[in-house]
């Protein structure tokens, strides 16, 4: 019993772990217990807490001490084996469950199910780290030494490879440098054989080798000076194909030139970043030494950097052999510098005198032309004709051939950014002299008085026609070439092309050469007339919107059609493929992105500013108005009816017949507002002023109206003035009046008010409209503006108009309502007054009973029922009855108010009579008083039919109601 117990209450034997527990090995206090070391460990490691005892556990443990207690101090026998077995089987079934819930913990994690895989390796491991570390130290400074030499071996090849990568990249870059050289002596030869063939020379074979030599050595700057020495030469059989080389080669040279200062740009980029860019190294430890690898593994040790080096990493070493090569070559380009912006220089310079040479031999080409067709048409057969074909097509295929020539021209200022200076060479050398030969003031004035400026249009389309004859397939050429594309593959119209010769090669000089002559400037822009200056504007604004169209398109299509056949046929036959050559065609939506160029040029907004638009309007304006107040002084002096109308006589009779005016004033008014949009007054700058003009003048005569209705101005009466009079313009002198006081001139200017509101929201709106924003496409095309903009517009004419209308309708009710109402109102109440008079027409007079109406009730509506029927078409249809109504009610109301006095006037008269006792009865036993009453019956029902009359009903007027009521009580005395 003693042996088991110190067997078991002893500590684990050698070897034994933990891990042996989960296998099956036996627990232990020290080895494999929840308390052990290595529990607590793994515990740790695996973030796995340590499992709590329970009650039974603590229970257990006190038992075993107190056990132990006994067992050393008393012996006591309750430490017996059965006990102390049972006990073991208790701990060894609780560390099997522990043993299984740390298993299945372990299972759950990554780094458990690693220790599980090693787990039964573990039981072989001495039984502390200390050992195991002591042992496993010699192999891992093995291991460390063997990965530092593998180190030092790695960064040796790295340096090695990248010494090999320098290699490389300075052959490259002397292979381009080679290249670099090799285009730069091609193009300097270029040039100078070019400047040889320009002064008619040519060099022998040993004078063009010591010049090649010469230029390979410095340049070619001598080679103008020795031209006097060289010798001449015969030029090859085929001259033409001879300088199309020669032509080829320039732009070439271009090319090469391009390529030159890129390369230049490029090198100078480089230089720029390696000096601006701060170097990033990687710090080394103080002794650095490639010899030995001992050395390598010290710094790879004291370093502590796990990066690797790499041929694909050049930012963390150090690239001084790199940045070496580059800048090796950036020297070299460096040296080359001055040569190459000379090269640019004299290239531009060759390129542009070749292209004003071949422009000149195209006009001279085109002269001749126009020449032989001017004779051919005068007459001669035969061989005459024939001979006439062969040079006419032997200069066309010239001129295919110089067309083709300008190209390469052109493109090559293009690729060397000077399309300016072929912009200035055309200008100067094509169109300068067409200029200079056409424009003049006495062409200005040709076919007119000295000033008027009549021949500019003329003169505009004859420069416009020749220069389209003689350069339009250049222009076509150009336009074509030049074309700019954005991404998506759309023509581009708002960058600037590289060379746009249609605006800076023929619209700026044009424009130039009108601005810059003092004479002809104040003739065109200032002439202080303002139709002489709308005529000028108007030239030069259709010359201007249609200068892209007349140049970039072909004169005669047709014609070219119809011959295009025999033309191919005669040229393949004498050998000319002139007619394969490529010929564009110009689009519509070409000609509009030159159009658009045109217009947004600088030279054009400055073209726009020199003329004096305001001034012209004031000129335009202050016409208008002195034909309106000369209209509203005649209409002053002599009336409405005033024949003030000043305008054509068939104007003046259409506008009565399309819209009914019937006054004249109107007449003139309309006129007048129709004038300001006419072609030869109407200029599109100034439309916001022409549409406020218009506004004003409509106020004018609307202030004039509402002034008379009012009654602040007297018509006629007018006093002649003292002197001299002309006879034509004397009238006779009416009385003076005002004008409000006439029904008739009230409502006839109501309704031409009515007339002319109409015709601002419909008619005139149409006819600015249609000015402003024309319908059909010519004219749209002629405006520059697009279709949103074109509808905005007249929106915005819409919108002003219909504003100013509705100041029309106030005038025209109160007009109505209110002059016309208490006017007619007067006159028909005028009567009223007779009806005082029906009681004295019986009384006393023993008169028989009345069997008809007064007399004066026929007249009381007499003049509403004459205006109506005269002005009844000529009503407002806003108006309607409502004015009619107004009149009724106001002369019904005062009717009966009148009725109703002589009732009670009877009433008064028949109670004295019978207080009296005086009383008599008349024939048909009816009194003074019933007679009175039964004729008041008679003339309400004859008024009541007078209204029915006008169409009103009678029971929605009050005073018609009241009269019914007064006289009811008289329907008994009617005859049965």
């Amino acid at each position: 019993k003693k042996t088991n117990m110190t067997m078991t209450t002893s500590g684990p034997s050698p070897g034994a772990s933990y891990f042996s527990t989960i296998h099956g090995g036996s627990p232990s206090a020290d080895g494999g217990g929840p308390s052990s070391p290595l529990y607590a460990a793994t515990s740790a490691a695996l973030n796995v807490p340590p499992p709590p005892f329970s009650d039974e556990e603590s229970k257990i443990d006190n038992d075993q001490q107190q056990h132990s207690s006994d067992v050393h101090n008393n012996s006591s026998a309750l430490n017996s084996t059965p006990y102390l077995q049972s006990r073991l089987i208790q701990l060894r079934t609780h560390s099997q469950d522990l043993s299984t819930e740390l298993t299945k913990k372990l299972a759950t994690s990554r780094s458990g199910q690693s220790l599980l895989h090693i787990g039964p390796s573990l039981s072989t491991l001495p039984p502390d780290l200390t050992s195991l570390l002591e042992a496993l130290s010699p192999l891992l400074s093995q291991v460390e030494q063997y990965e530092g030499e593998n180190r030092g071996e790695l960064e040796r090849l790295v340096s090695q490879g990248r010494e090999v990568q320098c290699a490389v990249k300075k052959r490259e870059f002397s292979v381009q440098c080679a290249e670099i050289y090799a285009e730069l002596m091609g193009a300097e030869e270029v040039l100078r054989w070019r400047l040889l063939q320009q002064s008619g020379d040519k060099k022998s074979s040993g004078g063009k080798n010591k010049k090649s030599e010469e230029g390979r050595r410095g340049g070619y700057e001598n080679v103008l000076e020795d031209e006097d020495e060289d010798e001449e030469d015969d030029w090859s059989e085929d001259e033409t194909e001879e300088e199309f080389d020669h032509i080829c080669s320039l732009e070439r040279a271009a090319y090469t030139t391009l390529y030159l200062l890129q390369q230049l740009h490029s090198s100078s980029a480089d230089v720029s970043a390696m000096t601006t860019t701060p170097k990033k190294r990687a710090t080394q430890s103080d002794g650095d030494d490639n010899d030995g690898s001992n050395n390598n593994n010290n710094n790879i040790a004291t370093n502590g950097s796990n990066n690797l080096p790499s041929l694909s990493d050049f930012s963390s070493n150090d690239n001084t052999s790199l940045n070496g090569v580059v800048l090796e070559k950036s020297r070299f380009l460096a040296k080359l510098a001055p040569r190459i912006r000379r090269l640019e220089s004299d290239t531009a310079k060759c390129l542009v005198s070749t292209l004003e040479e071949l422009l000149v031999r195209v006009r001279t080409l085109m002269e001749d032309d126009h020449d032989a067709n001017e004779e051919g048409q005068g007459g001669g057969g035969g061989d005459n004709t024939t001979v006439y074909d062969n040079n006419k097509q032997q200069r066309k295929s010239q001129h295919d051939d110089l067309l083709l020539m300008i190209g390469h021209c052109l493109r090559g200022l293009a690729l060397l950014g000077k399309g300016a200076d072929a912009e200035s060479a055309f200008a100067r050398v094509a169109i300068m002299p067409i200029i200079r030969s056409k424009l003049s003031m006495g062409k200005l004035d040709e076919g007119g008085s000295r000033g008027e400026c009549a021949g500019l249009f003329f003169l505009l389309d004859g420069i416009a026609n020749t220069i389209s004859t003689m350069y339009g397939s250049i222009l076509r050429s150009s336009e074509s070439m030049f074309t700019n594309e954005t991404g998506n593959g759309s023509k581009s119209s708002s960058s600037r092309m590289e060379v746009d010769l249609v605006t800076c090669g023929v619209w700026v000089p044009v424009a130039t050469a009108l601005m810059a002559d003092p004479g002809i400037k104040m003739a065109i822009f200032s002439p202080g007339i303002a139709n002489v200056l709308q005529a000028n504007y108007s030239a030069l604004d259709t010359f201007l919107s249609e200068l892209a169209s007349s140049l970039l398109l072909l004169q005669s299509p047709q014609e070219k059609d119809v011959t295009q056949d025999e033309e191919e046929k005669t040229s393949i036959e004498s050998g000319n493929f002139s007619h394969l050559y490529y010929r564009p065609t110009i689009q519509a939506d070409a000609i509009e992105r030159a159009q658009t160029r045109l217009y947004a040029h600088p030279t054009t907004v400055e073209f726009s500013k020199r003329w004096n638009l305001p001034i012209y309007y004031q000129l335009r304006f202050a016409e208008f108005c002195k034909r309106l107040d000369k209209a509203i002084e005649g209409v002053c002096r002599e009336g409405w009816t005033a024949d003030v109308f000043t305008g054509d006589a068939k104007d003046g009779k259409k506008i009565s017949d399309t819209f009914g005016y019937e006054l004249p004033f109107f007449f003139e008014l309309y006129d007048i507002l129709l004038s300001m949009w006419k072609p030869d007054v109407y200029l599109r700058p100034l439309t916001h002023r022409f549409l406020r003009g218009a506004m004003q003048l409509i106020g004018r005569v609307l202030a004039f109206v509402k002034d008379g209705a009012d009654g602040k101005i007297q018509f006629g009466g007018t006093e002649e003035s003292e002197g001299e009079t002309d006879l034509s313009e004397m009238s006779l002198t009416i009385p003076a009046y005002f004008w409000n006081e006439r029904v008739e001139d009230v409502a006839v200017v109501a309704w031409e008010l009515t007339i002319l509101e109409t015709c601002l929201t419909h008619d005139y709106l149409d006819y600015v409209a249609n000015t402003v924003c024309p319908n059909d496409k010519e004219s749209r095309q002629s405006t520059h503006n697009s279709s949103l903009e074109l509808e905005e517009i007249r929106s915005l004419a819409s919108e002003v108009l219909v504003e100013c209308s509705q100041e029309f309708s106030p005038l025209v009710s109160n007009s109505w309502y209110t002059l016309i109402v208490d006017r007619l109102t007067k006159q028909c109440c005028i009567p009223l007054t007779a009806v005082k008079g029906v009681a004295a027409t019986y009384r006393m007079t023993n008169r028989p009973p009345p069997t008809q109406a007064s007399p004066f009730v026929a007249s009381i509506l007499r003049p509403l029922k004459e205006f109506d029927t005269t002005f009844s078409s000529r009503t407002p249809p806003q108006i309607g009855d409502e004015w009619k109504q107004k009149i009724i009610g106001a002369v019904s109301s005062k009717y009966s108010i009148a009725v109703e006095d002589l009732i009670a006037t009877v009433k008064r008269t028949e109670e004295a009579l019978k207080s009296r006792k005086t009383r008599k009865m008349m024939a048909g036993g009816m009194s003074d008083g019933e007679k009175v009453k039964l004729q008041l019956l008679l003339d309400y029902r004859q008024y009541k039919e007078d209204v029915e009359e006008l169409g009103l009903e009678s029971d929605n007027i009050e005073g018609l109601v009241k009269l019914n009521q007064l006289t009811s009580e008289a329907e008994s005395l009617l005859p049965k």
